[in-house]
């Protein structure tokens, strides 16, 4: 079971590779760029050369990037659709130069458009993906969302129509399931009856062979809450319990496991990798 956590680049991306071996990981996970702006910076060759070699020596795999908070797949606004697309493709452009496994992104919100068309228009989207010429080396990973407000995504049986049409359009896509997320949309898997029909639910929707990535988060916010705020492992609503039913499944445990839990001392991604391995040592 790869097990990681998401890095800074802070000081160029191939500082992230070092991060993420001092802690111990397997695998990671990156920004490829200022998550919270518009602003476009092209990755240097000799930029992403380092990067790919300390990748390829490290032996972390996979390597995923996590794409901008702005990007809105699914905006009924034609303007932030189509820059949205743009800047969704330049970044998928960069996890390909850096050859990056997976590239997850969130979906965004159609506002009051609805369900039908924001799924739509997540298959337009990847459909201009697809006539970029990208989207075959580096696989795109939809991220189940909480359900809060307007934003799409929180529906897995959703994202699993997305996927599909997008693979059938020859984009390679699969599926990031948030934990948290999926806890406060509701989903149930604190015993192993939950757990299992949870699993069938998304083998029957999504499909388990789709199921690429998991952010391993706990949840501050309760049961069906629709509050996306992470917590420490086994500190909040999901608990101890439920991830060690979740984690020592044989559909679950051997899918890649990246930690996007708090970090405000450097203590904490060292604390919930320990609490993770701890779960599947014991």
């Amino acid at each position: 079971m790869p097990l990681g956590v998401h890095t800074s680049i802070a000081g160029g991306l191939c500082r992230s590779v070092e991060r993420a071996k001092a802690l111990g990981c397997g695998c990671m996970q990156i920004f490829g760029r200022n998550p919270r702006s518009w602003i476009y910076r092209p990755l240097s060759p000799e930029e992403a050369g380092l990067f790919r070699a300390a990748r390829e020596s490290s032996g972390l795999w996979p390597v995923v990037v996590h794409t901008n908070y702005l990007i809105n797949l699914c905006s009924p606004d034609a303007e932030i659709f189509q820059k949205s697309v743009d800047i969704f493709i330049k970044e998928l452009s960069i996890a390909e130069d850096i050859a990056a496994d997976y590239l997850v992104t969130h979906l965004g919100s159609p506002r009051d458009s609805g369900t039908r068309f924001a799924i739509e228009r997540v298959g337009q989207a990847l459909k201009e993906v697809a006539g970029s010429g990208l989207g075959l080396k580096t696989m795109i990973l939809l991220e189940n969302t909480s359900g809060a407000g307007t934003g799409f995504g929180s529906n897995i049986a959703d994202l699993g129509e997305i996927i599909r049409g997008a693979q059938e359009d020859g984009v390679a896509a699969g599926l990031c399931l948030d934990t948290c997320h999926a806890f406060a949309a509701g989903y149930s898997f604190s015993t192993p009856l939950e757990l299992e029909a949870f699993i069938k639910e998304i083998d029957e929707t999504a499909g388990l062979e789709n199921l690429k990535l998991i952010h391993l988060n706990d949840s501050k916010g309760a049961h069906n809450s629709k509050l996306d705020r992470h917590e420490h492992i086994g500190k909040g609503g999901i608990g101890i319990k439920a991830f060690k039913y979740l984690l020592t499944h044989p559909d679950i445990r051997e899918v890649p496991m990246i930690l996007e839990t708090p970090k405000k001392t450097d203590e904490d991604d060292p604390m919930n990798l320990e609490a993770v391995r701890k779960i599947f040592e014991g």
